[in-house]
């Protein structure tokens, strides 16, 4: 499988295709894709689904994706990385902290092909900054800042609708317990803001009820559903990134190798899937 790298930490380019002819593949950066016109499918790890003009889908590094073009489409291709959004010395912000806890959920969230806007007012806006985006990458003399700006924007409108998404899938659990949730999947691979005393300075909660409390709302244990949480992450990335288990170990903060296909066999062995298939 291809896969497509990226030298710069932000690019944006608009093109109209009549044929999709590059092969699917995979990048090692996330990729923001803007129907501005045309209809055809998307692909995404080997499901389709049919996109048409106003369409905003986002692919995460290493997803294998293709487009199939029914009628000439104009597409606005927004490339960023981590580097991104490091330190901002013009304006004194720094987002990389904010990018890294963001980049689990942008990296997990959208696993089938489908607009990630499902609001319209959200839609007119990421559509207007977008098109800001455009202009100010055509200035001779565009800002870096100008365009971090807007695309830290966009990442919280798409977390908005994450999490809104999120909300739905547990609506029936109460506020409290869905906030517990999100804050986990939010922090998921941050060992010490996922300690019981943390969680519970968090959410008002007695640090001895805290495992008490999340078996009662959830049905499973905190830890159970932490590790489980995780091993969902791990077993996307070995299904679908090209790294070694090392590599993915190491980023999603397992002991080792060994330790991470322990976990994932304990999950996934019952359904048939192996991790001596993949690379070691």
């Amino acid at each position: 499988m291809h896969i497509e790298n990226s030298l710069q930490p932000f690019d944006i380019e608009k093109e109209t295709l009549t044929e999709w002819t590059r092969r699917p593949h995979r990048h090692n950066f996330f990729e923001l894709v803007f129907i501005q016109e045309g209809n055809g499918n998307q692909c995404i790890n080997g499901s389709i689904l049919p996109y048409s003009g106003q369409s905003i889908f986002l692919l995460p590094p290493y997803d294998c994706h293709s487009f199939e073009i029914d009628k000439p489409t104009t597409f606005v291709f927004i490339k960023f990385n981590a580097l991104f959004f490091k330190e901002d010395k013009r304006t004194m912000m720094d987002y990389s902290q904010w990018f890294s806890n963001l980049h689990y959920i942008l990296s997990t969230y959208n696993r089938t092909p489908g607009d990630v806007i499902h609001s319209d007012a959200d839609k007119a806006v990421m559509i207007s900054l977008i098109n800001s985006m455009q202009l100010e990458r055509q200035q001779a003399n565009f800002s870096e800042s100008i365009l971090r700006t807007n695309m830290v924007a966009m990442l919280n409108i798409l977390l908005r609708n994450f999490e809104n998404s999120f909300f739905e899938k547990h609506k029936d659990k109460d506020n409290q317990t869905r906030d517990v949730l999100q804050y986990i999947q939010f922090n998921l691979f941050d060992n010490n803001k996922l300690k019981s005393d943390v969680i519970a300075g968090e959410f008002n909660l007695s640090p001895n009820y805290v495992s008490e409390y999340f078996k009662k709302k959830t049905g499973e244990s905190l830890k159970e559903y932490i590790l489980k949480s995780r091993v969902n992450v791990a077993q996307s990335r070995m299904e679908y990134s090209g790294q070694s288990l090392k590599e993915i170990a190491y980023d999603l903060g397992f002991t080792d190798a060994s330790h991470m296909t322990k976990v994932i066999k304990k999950y996934y062995d019952d359904a048939g899937t192996s991790c001596s298939s993949f690379a070691g």
